[in-house]
């Protein structure tokens, strides 16, 4: 049985610092334009979404998350053109188009990303803005245990493995290129985090991968399944304290054509 909601606001603000640092980064490349319609997908607890609607001094900014966790949190601060949406980003459940589509760290969870851009590149007004930032953490070791684990525990998973899609940099550049973005910036950013212990990795997936096999395991199950994960992945982690922790991510923007060009 697959339990509502196991993203928990607190679990995943235990790195704030560190996750909120390539939004910036992704915010800083979106351009200033007056009277902004903007979509943020996978708002989280909309703090950095409140950021990027008064950075963007924007009309109206609308958050969508499929936690009703994250969501909780996020309402408190609306208000003042700002609101959130509960829906899952592939449905695409905000009607109308925009001049920004934003999405930071979200669309990893998304398969099928050449069909998927191309419904976010149809949200979008002539002269819109597309800002994405994905992890690339694929191919690392933390998240090919992961898939390792989920193995181990497949029969009390049902056979769910957690496979998380992300195209190399130069096929989003080429993607963009032919929905007609006739701007463009992609480039792949490795941010390292310098993090208590290496045990704090695990901490860090708890509050973002690991919680797709929460939903799926009773509590001393995912405990179990933690424990195997952990065992696993410190094989392969320096036993260092400050632990010095790689992250490789994709920023992603582009501008479509004006109507009047």
């Amino acid at each position: 049985m697959v339990k509502p909601d196991t993203w928990n606001p607190t679990q995943y603000e235990r790195f704030e610092k560190e996750r909120s640092r390539p939004f910036y980064d992704l915010a800083n490349l979106v351009r200033r334009q007056e009277d902004l319609r903007v979509l943020d997908l996978g708002c989280g607890s909309g703090k950095l979404t409140q950021y990027l609607h008064h950075k963007l001094v924007a009309r109206e900014t609308v958050g969508l998350d499929a936690s009703e966790n994250m969501l909780y949190k996020a309402r408190q601060l609306e208000g003042n053109g700002l609101r959130f949406e509960f829906g899952q980003i592939e449905d695409d459940p905000v009607p109308g188009k925009f001049d920004l589509v934003f999405s930071n760290a979200a669309l990893q969870w998304v398969n099928g990303h050449e069909a998927l851009f191309e419904k976010l590149r149809a949200k979008l007004l002539p002269n819109g803005q597309l800002a994405v930032q994905v992890p690339a953490m694929d191919s690392e070791p933390v998240h090919i245990i992961s898939v390792e684990t989920a193995q181990e525990f497949s029969k009390e998973l049902g056979g769910y493995v957690r496979r998380l899609e992300v195209l190399k940099p130069e096929d989003y550049a080429r993607l963009l290129y032919k929905l007609g973005f006739v701007e463009q910036e992609v480039k792949l950013q490795i941010y390292g985090h310098l993090l208590p212990s290496p045990e704090a990795v695990i901490e860090w997936y708890r509050g973002t991968l690991l919680t797709t096999y929460e939903q799926r395991l009773d509590v001393e199950t995912y405990e179990r399944f933690v424990s195997r994960y952990r065992e696993k992945l410190m094989k392969y982690l320096d036993d260092e304290r400050p632990f010095f922790f790689p992250y490789k991510r994709i920023l992603i923007w582009g501008r479509l054509r004006d109507s009047h060009d």
